[in-house]
């Protein structure tokens, strides 16, 4: 069996083989689409991009199936089931589509949600082991494996910008379930990195929101709470289901806690791996183990105008790999906010270029609040609504400074604006 798609090179309708499939040499992939013989129409039938499976090959033809057809498998939007006998996709035909798009260098979560598509038209398909199975490839050093398995994303595919050895040395950690504390300025993407490396590696991802905790033990550990016959019963809360799951817990804004959380968090976090729940009742569980498969990563906006912060416990911090995040490039933010927003090229540089200007200032001291990319995104956006440029830089921009009197923050501000 080969498996090929059709392709449209300039007015040219062509037929090629799917790369790198188990069982095609090199050689037979030299397929001269012009004589195709048998019913060839059917590539025709369906639209450009879908791929077949055909059963036998010879030299400057596809030779008919057994009643006349090659099977069409799928195309980017459509996963085919067939009409009749003949057309209909057997099992073993999506199993070899599924190892060629492996071994090809297709993204693991797209080869998993299209074998969940099959799976749910009645095949049966194991994706997961045989990803598993691919993996196994050891050679190279772990980084090189990650590489392979995990390219790092670019701006077109996700509208984000991440630095390749960022994202790579977070993979790292989530693989060895290495705790990771993300430390960067609002608006840096934190919280947005952690959900596409959940998504990379086809882990659930639980958010516990630490800047909206109160009480660290209602929050982390649960309540006591009246039952239907009037009697106390203890409610977990959802943190203890959250770490008994395989996964990513996302310890949001870590630093917004209060202190009592780190004392419930430290056996989390270290060898020991449990949750001590001292306070539920006798009949409850009151030592919760960590998934093995469960990993910890937080982040922390850190810095004196960050009000409702607290300094992080040094002993909590010893418990984290921390990783540093800044705003992206000049360059890196302009494609961000092209792709999200749709402004022009020209547009969004300006709107970076003031914001850099205004950032550059912050670190000087010049200036005491900072933009981050998110105050960005929201100028472009007002711009591809109708505002113009200066406008919206204002409008977004000038509420974050000061207005005292004399010369104010928001002179300076303006004056950054006007001189872009």
């Amino acid at each position: 069996m080969y498996l090929v798609q059709t392709a449209l090179e300039g007015t040219t309708f062509k037929i090629k083989f799917l790369d790198k499939q188990p069982n095609v040499a090199p050689v037979d992939v030299n397929l001269d689409s012009n004589s195709i013989k048998g019913n060839s129409a059917v590539f025709t039938k369906y639209p450009i991009g879908t791929i077949y499976a055909v059963t036998d090959i010879k030299w400057g033809e596809i030779e008919s199936h057994t009643q006349g057809t090659p099977r069409p498998l799928c195309n980017d939007d459509v996963v085919y089931t067939g009409s009749t006998v003949d057309t209909t996709p057997t099992n073993e035909d999506i199993n070899y589509l599924m190892d060629t798009l492996l071994i090809s260098g297709k993204k693991i979560e797209e080869i998993i949600a299209l074998g969940e598509r099959f799976n749910s038209n009645g095949y049966v398909v194991d994706v997961v082991a045989k990803v598993n199975a691919y993996k196994v490839d050891t050679s190279g050093t772990f980084k090189e494996q990650i590489m392979r398995m995990y390219p790092c994303p670019n701006e077109s595919e996700i509208g984000f910008h991440v630095e390749p050895d960022t994202w790579y040395l977070l993979i790292r950690n989530v693989l060895k379930g290495e705790n990771t504390l993300l430390v960067g300025p609002t608006g840096s993407g934190k919280t947005e990195l952690v959900s596409h490396i959940a998504k990379a590696l086809s882990k659930p991802l639980n958010i516990q929101d630490m800047g909206t905790v109160q009480d660290a033990q209602s929050a982390l550990l649960g309540v006591h709470r009246l039952n239907k016959d009037g009697h106390s019963a203890f409610d977990y809360a959802p943190f203890v289901s959250h770490i008994q799951a395989e996964g990513i817990v996302l310890l949001d804004e870590l630093n917004r806690a209060p202190l009592s959380a780190a004392n419930i968090l430290f056996p989390c976090l270290d060898s020991r791996r449990y949750l001590p729940v001292d306070v539920a009742c006798d009949d409850c569980e009151r030592h919760i183990n960590v998934n093995p498969k469960c990993v910890f990563i937080a982040t922390a906006n850190l810095g004196a105008e960050y009000s409702g912060t607290t300094q992080i416990d040094r002993a909590l911090l010893d418990r984290f790999f921390p990783i540093e995040l800044d705003y992206p490039s000049e360059k890196a933010e302009t494609n961000v906010l092209v792709l999200r927003t749709g402004v022009n090229e020209k547009t969004a540089k300006a709107i970076v270029k003031v914001s850099k200007t205004i950032r550059q200032q912050y670190k000087e001291q010049e200036l005491s609040n900072v933009i981050s990319v998110r105050h960005t995104l929201q100028v472009a956006s007002l711009i591809k609504d109708g505002f113009d440029t200066v406008g919206a830089l204002e409008k977004v921009i000038m509420p974050l400074f000061d207005d005292a009197i004399g010369m104010s923050e928001r002179t300076k501000v303006k004056s950054i604006i006007a001189a872009n």
